[in-house]
Formats: structure tokens, sequence, C-alpha cells
């Protein structure tokens, strides 16, 4: 008989893996606006490669999406049905999202972001197909491409799921090829012209979503068939080889930002390398020791994966607002004063971390907990 710590393990970490890619992209875009340097000479390459952070919340989505279903099937019970998993994808998502829209439009944001117009691009974003077009993608707010192919992941998710219940492996190497091949033809096609206008599309992330997928499967299985020593010790040396990997990737990234269009050129022959990376750390960290799982389950990391949808809807309004306002006041160019830098930073954070935590558990939490209860 499998022991209560076997049956039930904790995955507290991936909530962890969320907080860290939250504050990856926070960091990401507040050091586009102050320039401020990393504290330690050799991790500059963290703020500079936070962008990343969007991947790594990818792949969490397919690897969350993925464990009730991959539970059910290997112990033969009933999987959540369709209705249910999209009812609580759109208390999550939507309410939230159409309020982040409201609140850019209220303060005059969104007027300044450019677009097709009002109307486009509120139909577009409603709708979540505003990354097909270029005029509309960067509109209203910038990072708000990212729910566009989160939400059409939810939509193709029930036909990748019954492709991979019937062939796991193959599914998996389907969804690299054609989301290899989707980032290939944009550097072919787009080098010169824009390649994030197709960098911004579901194909060019799918394999990240997969590896999810493929993560929670393996761990399911795994997970209830092996002993704890034999867990332990493949989990901790996954783990270790994760985070070695996606350091190595991160620092290629970085030494490539002297290209043009570097970003996009090096993860068009890179991601699906740094899926599997993360696909390494978050299967060793379910697998590992409770010692071990705590660099990542700890309060601190686990508060900000809880408060992460809030704040990367918000983070980028705040930090562009402040500078907008001149809050902290500067003259000239203020990314040349230390100080300033500094401050700006500080305050732009903090600012962005206490609205995002208001926001989730005044608004988002009650909301979905009430649609959840009144239409399940």
């Amino acid at each position: 008989m499998r022991s209560r710590a076997a049956a039930t393990p904790r995955l507290d970490v991936l909530d962890g893996l969320r907080g860290i890619a939250i504050l990856l992209v926070l960091w990401y875009h507040v050091w586009e606006i102050s320039w401020l340097p990393a504290p330690l000479l050799r991790l500059e390459f963290l703020p500079e490669t936070g962008f990343i952070g969007v991947a790594l919340f990818f792949f969490l989505s397919g690897a969350v999406i993925a464990l009730p279903f991959a539970r059910a099937a290997f112990t033969g019970t009933q999987p959540p049905s369709w209705r249910h998993f999209y009812l609580r994808r759109f208390w999550k998502i939507v309410p939230s999202y159409v309020l982040s829209i409201a609140v850019a439009y209220a303060i005059g944001y969104a007027a300044r972001q450019g677009g097709a117009g009002v109307l486009p691009d509120l139909v577009t974003h409603l709708l979540f197909i505003h990354t097909w077009f270029p005029a509309s993608s960067g509109a209203i707010n910038g990072v708000l491409w990212t729910l566009a192919v989160e939400v059409e992941f939810y939509a193709i998710f029930p036909l990748l799921w019954w492709c991979f219940r019937r062939a796991r492996l193959l599914t998996v190497a389907a969804t690299i090829a054609a989301s290899l091949a989707w980032r290939l033809h944009a550097v072919a096609c787009c080098a010169h012209a824009g390649i994030v206008n197709l960098d911004q599309d579901l194909p060019a992330f799918l394999s990240c979503f997969s590896f999810g997928m493929l993560t929670a499967s393996l761990f399911v299985d795994v997970h209830a068939r092996w002993n704890a020593g034999r867990r332990y010790l493949v989990g901790t040396a996954s783990f270790v080889a994760g985070i070695i990997a996606c350091t190595l990737l991160l620092q290629s990234l970085y030494a490539y930002r002297m290209n043009n269009q570097w970003a996009a050129v090096w993860g068009a022959t890179h991601r699906d390398l740094l899926a599997l990376a993360f696909a390494l750390i978050a299967f060793g960290a379910l697998l590992s020791p409770r010692p071990v799982q705590r660099v990542l389950a700890n309060p601190p990391l686990v508060f900000f994966g809880a408060i992460s949808y809030a704040l990367y809807l918000y983070h980028q309004i705040v930090a562009r607002e402040l500078l907008y306002y001149r809050i902290p006041q500067y003259v000239g160019r203020p990314q040349f004063d230390p100080l300033w830098q500094r401050d700006f930073t500080v305050l732009a954070m903090l600012l962005s971390i206490a609205i995002a935590a208001a926001l989730t558990y005044w608004f988002e939490r009650p909301l979905q907990r009430w649609g959840n209860r009144r239409f399940s």
C-alpha cells in the first residue's frame, strides 16, 4: 500500500516556479526603463533575459492543466469534465483580464500605446486574437499578448490531450517539430521585417506547453511506481541538472544580445532546450526530498506565485506610468542617474506588488470562488 505522502505529493514547488517566472518578468520590464544593473555583476544576465519567464509560465500552464487529467488516466477515474475545465479557466482569466483593460483605458494608458483603433483593439483583445493582427498585438497593454496564446492553448487542449493519451511521446515530438518549424520559418521570412509578429503566436510556444504536459504525466507515473529513495535520488539529480542547463542557456542568450532581433532569433533554435531545462527542474523538484523542494516551495516564492497573474497584468502599467508622470522626479536622461535608477526600481516593484496583492485577494480570488460555486 502506498504511503500517505506518496499518494498526496506536495505541488507547491510549481507555485514557487511561478513566483520565479513573475519575478523574472517584473525585473526585466522594470530594467527596460531604469537600466539598473544587477546587484552582482555575474547576475547581469538575469534582468536582461527575464522575458524567458513567459516561456516558463507557458510550461507551467501545460503542467498544471494536464495534471488532473494525467492522474485520472493513471488511476482509471473520471477526469474533470470539459465544462468544469473551461469554467475554471474562465473565472481565473477573464474577469481580471477585462478589468485590466478597463483600467488601461480609464487612466489613459491604452491611448498612449497606439494600435489599430479603440474598437478593433477591444474586439480582438476580448476575442483573444489580437496577436493575429500586428496593429493590435501590442495595443492597450503590451503584456496581454501572452493571454491570447494562453487562451488559444486552452481551446486546443482537448484535442492535444486526446492525442497525448494515445501516443504520448509521438504527440510531444510532433508539437516540438511543429513549433520549431514555425519559429525557423519566422526567422527565414521576417528576419529584417519583424520576427516578433510570428514569435508571439501559439505555435511559437507550443513545445513549452507540451513539455509541461509531459512533465505532469511522467511525474504521476513515476511518483506512484518508484520508492522514496529512488525518487529522491533521481529527482535531486534532475533538479540540479535543470538549473545548470537553464543557467547556461540564459548566459548563451545574454551573449547573443547584440544581434538583430536577438531574443526571437535565439529562441527559434533554443526555446525547446529551454523548455527541456524547465522540465528537468520541475520534474526533479516534484520528486525531491522536502529540503530540496524548499528551494522553490518557500513562503516568498509561493506568495509571488499566488499574485503572479495580477502582478503580470499591472506591473508594466505601473512602471510606465511612474516614468510618464516623472515619479521619482528626474531631469534629462534619468537612466544615467544611479540614485534615480535605484529609487525608480524599488518604487515600481513595491507598488506593483502591493497592487497585485490587493487585487488577488480582494477581487480575483473572491470572484473566482463565487464563479466556481455558482456555475459548477
